[in-house]
């Protein structure tokens, strides 16, 4: 909290959603009656909705586009606030974007979340009501570079491996150097991958939560069949998120690398990482807890300037 004020950091993934203490699905679907059960319910504008399921392995470019993210700031909001204890507080919301859509959306994305100021809803039938004082839109990646890496002097690549996008951007002393470069080929594409090979090497697919289990934590309690074939693929495609680095002229043994996002933890299980300078942000609430530093930020500096104004 900084002036009575509850900072609150969300990050709108194409997969999950995140907040400082909490993840969930990035699902929502509407439903016709209130259920007995009020578990992930959220109520708004008298509207019912169940959050949570099963996401199209895909990305939602565009997430103005339709209610689903608003609604969906809601429940992370009602979580986040469940946490401190708290149903109704004002907040100052930070969320980030990733590098290439932040120039062109970051406006949209403001205004799309910052359209009603007094909030009034319900979740898991307790009802919140926040006061929406600011809403900061910021880079992805820069929010964990600039507030969360403790040495990020001299220059660094951050290959941030959402759900959607692989994205390079380099930094020099915490600051991006307007070198930035993507890539379609991210976890999502990486579950797409697997599922694709494990079709063609075994003749069956397999479910995309079991995939991830192996990406997030580099093994998973299955038949050795299945456990040979998925570490092939992924230590594939860690050979190739090296050659995307390597494409975009970074040499691999003097760049100093830092990988965050979702697909990260691929990297760091199953990459070939000897004798680099990598660094791994396996944290996936680190660009939601990075938005909440870089809000802190900027009130401090508010505040600083003021003081010196009246002094």
């Amino acid at each position: 909290m900084l002036n009575n004020t509850e900072i609150i950091g969300i990050d709108h993934g194409n997969r999950n959603m995140k907040t400082a203490s909490s993840v969930f699905s990035a699902a929502i679907q509407p439903l016709q009656t209130r259920p007995d059960s009020l578990e992930n319910i959220l109520e708004y504008q008298n509207k019912i909705y169940y959050v949570g399921g099963q996401v199209p392995v895909m990305e939602r470019v565009d997430k103005t586009d339709n209610d689903d993210y608003y609604l969906l700031t809601l429940a992370a909001l009602a979580k986040e606030l469940k946490f401190r204890k708290l149903t109704s507080s004002k907040v100052m919301l930070g969320t980030a974007l990733p590098p290439r859509r932040f120039q062109q959306q970051k406006d949209g994305f403001k205004k799309y979340l910052s359209k009603t100021k007094e909030l009034h809803f319900k979740f898991e039938g307790i009802h919140y009501h926040v006061t929406l004082e600011n809403v900061y839109v910021f880079m992805q990646g820069h929010v964990v570079i600039h507030t969360l890496i403790k040495d990020n002097s001299g220059f660094c690549l951050l290959i941030d491996i959402g759900g959607g996008t692989v994205d390079l951007v380099g930094f020099v002393d915490g600051m991006p150097d307007g070198n930035y470069a993507i890539s379609d080929k991210a976890a999502l594409y990486c579950i797409n991958r697997v599922n694709e090979e494990m079709v063609a090497r075994l003749g069956t697919s397999v479910p995309p939560f079991f995939i991830e289990s192996f990406m997030r934590y580099g093994d998973y309690e299955c038949p050795d069949k299945y456990r040979i074939e998925i570490t092939k693929c992924l230590r594939e495609y860690s050979s190739e998120i090296y050659d995307i680095i390597q494409s975009n002229n970074y040499n691999l043994d003097l760049t100093n690398m830092v990988f965050m996002g979702g697909g990260a933890s691929i990297i760091q299980h199953f990459g070939n990482n000897k004798d680099r300078n990598v660094k791994f942000v396996t944290d996936v609430c680190a660009n939601a807890k990075g938005c909440e530093e870089a809000v802190k930020s900027i009130l401090r500096a508010r505040r600083k300037i003021q003081n010196e104004r009246t002094a």
